[in-house]
């Protein structure tokens, strides 16, 4: 993972930004006590590239043995070339091939998905990167949706070797732009009691249904990654589904919502905490704007 040096607390709404909010609403609300934001000269490609960089040395592979980069995001540093593209050419990765894919906050569980097809075709070492900066794209005088945000990426690899093993994996949508969008050069709108209602139905219902496809129960799930978009949505999906709030990995106090960087953050943390070892069954979670969702259960 890879995330800003500048941490930026509930404060800094309030004392800078002049928004009418506090401290403990924040926490209430959203679960976030603090984010980090990026300096104006730092972009996506540097913190996407920092977390390859880390993910290859975890995993002992090359650049040049990466088939793919697939990067998710929805802040790429210019309309063209692909962030995928300037990821590639920072690692001196010249054997990939490389492409970005926008399903917003579900961009990590989206790209996947699409990882696990590519390894089912013959590929061998593909590398996913999720990566967003956040704090540009909302309006800093916006209560309803400045305080959740917050900049960073995560990454992995995911190879046809070793003894890991996916057990299911899907993706779905359903088009509608009214709850979440970001227009072209403006800011974000968002209807929070809408992705309200959508990710505290969806969460649950894509976990089971990963469950269903991969044959296990709930009960055998030792470990649930969910996009960080609200701590309360998270433990209202771990009540739903009878989990324990400790079976669900949950750091969106320290970085609010990184959108599709959130997923390899908080995966990150768990290998990095230990609760995520040898035989882990797993599942990860995303869902955003589209309306967009999707998820992969594997055994480490």
């Amino acid at each position: 993972m890879s995330v800003p040096a500048k941490i930026v607390p509930n404060s800094y709404f309030i004392e800078d930004c002049g928004i009418e909010t506090s401290d403990a609403w924040i926490q209430q609300r959203i679960g976030v006590v603090e984010r980090r934001f990026a300096e104006s000269d730092e972009t996506a490609t540097q913190f996407a590239s920092e977390a390859a960089r880390q993910a290859l040395q975890s995993a002992n592979c090359s650049a040049r043995e990466i088939d793919l980069i697939l990067v998710a995001t929805s802040t790429p540093d210019y309309a063209m070339p692909s962030t995928a593209c300037l990821v590639q050419q920072e690692l001196e990765a010249d054997n990939a091939c490389a492409f970005d894919l926008n399903s917003a906050c579900a961009g990590f569980a989206v790209a996947m998905d699409v990882a696990v097809r590519y390894l089912q075709s013959g590929m061998n070492n593909i590398l996913v990167i999720g990566v967003d900066l956040g704090s540009r794209i909302v309006d800093m005088q916006d209560r309803g949706t400045c305080v959740f945000f917050g900049d960073g990426a995560g990454a992995l690899v995911l190879s046809s070797q070793g003894p890991g093993k996916v057990l299911a994996s899907q993706t779905a949508s359903a088009g509608n732009a009214e709850p979440l969008q970001v227009p072209i050069g403006g800011k974000m709108c968002m209807d929070g009691r809408a992705i309200w209602n959508f990710a505290t139905d969806i969460i649950p219902k894509t976990i089971l249904e990963l469950c269903n496809a991969a044959q296990i129960s709930v009960d055998q799930l030792d470990l649930v990654i969910p996009h960080q978009a609200n701590r309360n949505i998270l433990e209202h999906a771990a009540d739903t589904l009878g989990m324990q709030p400790k079976q669900f990995a949950i750091n969106i106090q320290k970085y609010g919502n990184t959108m599709a960087a959130s997923v390899p953050i908080a995966l990150h943390e768990a290998f990095e905490k230990g609760k995520a070892v040898a035989g882990t069954r797993m599942a990860i979670v995303g869902f955003g704007a589209g309306l967009t969702w999707g998820g992969t259960l594997f055994q480490l």
